[in-house]
């Protein structure tokens, strides 16, 4: 009411755009002091918290309910071999080109030259132990503890998703090729979906104020000077960033789906608000399936098998960020780049991206496995290295979940528009659209 007072509108994405700018002039304005911390401080850190809570939770029974009435709609195993392996191939070549990008950034521009070495130990920032690094898995056991689950059940309650999808795509693919007798199944599912749906209207009438306590707590807590110093990498990220919504996703759009690249991104502007907002793209999955059915034009039966599918396995934003904070890391500790170590770094951070959760801050926990998995780093200097990523990885959590949201939706945009399930007239519309959030 009060935004609608402001003459902003009844517009929710637009209270939202707000509600971000506002956090984070508050935030730059009132820094947090951890000796002493304000009752306001904490109180908007546990309302942020509970908000990214309630919409995570809905996650899990959102993958699993789309994810089997998509899959189930596709009917024979042909349709889910010819959909899956067109969404598995998008997926994959945008990592690729994502990791190339970010790879010529990161050589070019080189960040790590440009950061005081002094300022490494000793900058205030908790650093992560080097026990707590794992060494990469083989191919063996990443298949068989990370792919195929021995209990689905319990993988789902230890939330780890790949597995839990995996389990669920077969199922679907079973309910599928078993006719009218799945029916009472997959009407179950339909219920849960819709439900589970209404939840997400309730729950985003706080978005407002949940994502004004995000943007503020994380900018209060991150502290100027040392933002200062990691601008030219922070700089780097972004740009990368922004090489794949400007140029890469409009010709990908143009020339794969003959979509305007500007109708698609009005209409997951909510999407891309609460993810960046929230920095997480499993949370974000409910507004983005929404934004997609209501707006984009892209049919149930597809939004609900790619959009599930692209929130554990697609990881554009995750993939750039690793590829320039190892490089970043190496030259700040003068370790050689050779074009075949570049190479490696790429494909580590696809590896790693692809295990990678929808949730803040994933993409720093499985970058530590790359930092070990390419050698040259010294137990110490990787502890202190990621101390520094640490300390600014918020706000490029916030920037690369906006583009692992969009790149989700890009990918579901061309496989509807392959399989003739694209709506143009809606994805065009613009003033018609429904209200998503």
């Amino acid at each position: 009411m009060i935004m609608v007072a402001l003459g902003l509108g009844t517009k929710r994405h637009w209270h939202i755009f707000i509600a971000i700018i506002a956090g984070a002039i508050v935030g730059a304005w009132w820094p947090y002091n951890a000796l002493h911390p304000s009752f306001a401080h904490q109180t908007f850190d546990i309302i942020g918290q509970v908000f990214i809570r309630l919409i995570a939770m809905l996650a899990i029974p959102l993958i699993i309910s789309s994810l089997t009435i998509g899959i189930s709609s596709l009917g024979d195993g042909r349709q889910l071999g010819k959909i899956g392996g067109k969404t598995l191939f998008l997926f994959l070549l945008g990592m690729f080109i994502a990791s190339g990008i970010a790879a010529a950034v990161g050589y070019y521009t080189q960040p790590g030259l440009r950061f005081p070495h002094e300022l490494i130990v000793g900058s205030g920032i908790t650093p992560l132990l080097s026990g707590d690094i794992k060494p990469i898995e083989g191919f063996k056991d990443l298949l068989l503890n990370h792919l195929i689950p021995q209990n689905p059940f319990g993988s789902l309650a230890q939330r780890d998703l790949v597995p839990v999808i995996v389990f669920t795509v077969i199922f679907g693919a079973a309910l599928g090729s078993i006719g009218d007798t799945a029916r009472p199944v997959v009407a179950f599912f339909e219920a849960v979906f819709a439900a589970t749906m209404k939840v997400v209207d309730w729950v985003m009438i706080f978005a407002v104020l949940g994502i004004f306590s995000l943007t503020f707590t994380a900018v209060s807590h991150e502290g100027i000077q040392l933002l200062t110093h990691m601008l030219p990498f922070m700089g780097a990220v972004v740009f990368a960033l922004l090489m794949m919504i400007l140029v890469v996703y409009p010709i990908a759009l143009f020339v794969l789906a003959r979509v305007n690249f500007m109708d698609l991104y009005r209409a997951i502007s909510e999407a891309i608000l609460v993810g960046f907002g929230t920095a997480s793209s499993s949370a974000t999955l409910p507004v983005t399936l929404a934004c997609m059915e209501r707006r984009g034009g892209v049919s149930n039966r597809i939004a609900s098998f790619v959009l599930p599918a692209g929130v554990s396995m697609n990881m554009n934003g995750t993939t750039m960020f690793e590829v320039i904070s190892v490089m970043f890391l190496a030259q700040l500790y003068g370790i050689p780049l050779p074009m075949q170590t570049i190479f490696t770094i790429m494909l580590l951070a696809i590896m790693a991206s692809i295990g990678a959760a929808g949730v803040p801050s994933a993409g720093m926990i499985t970058m530590s496995l790359i930092l070990n998995g390419i050698g040259g780093f010294r137990p110490e200097q990787v502890a202190a290295g990621l101390s520094l990523l640490w300390a600014v990885d918020r706000i490029l959590d916030m920037c690369r979940t906006t583009l692992n949201v969009m790149d989700d939706c890009v990918v579901a945009v061309i496989v509807a528009a392959g399989e003739g399930e694209l709506n143009r007239e809606l994805l065009s519309a613009g003033e018609s659209w429904d209200e998503v959030i």
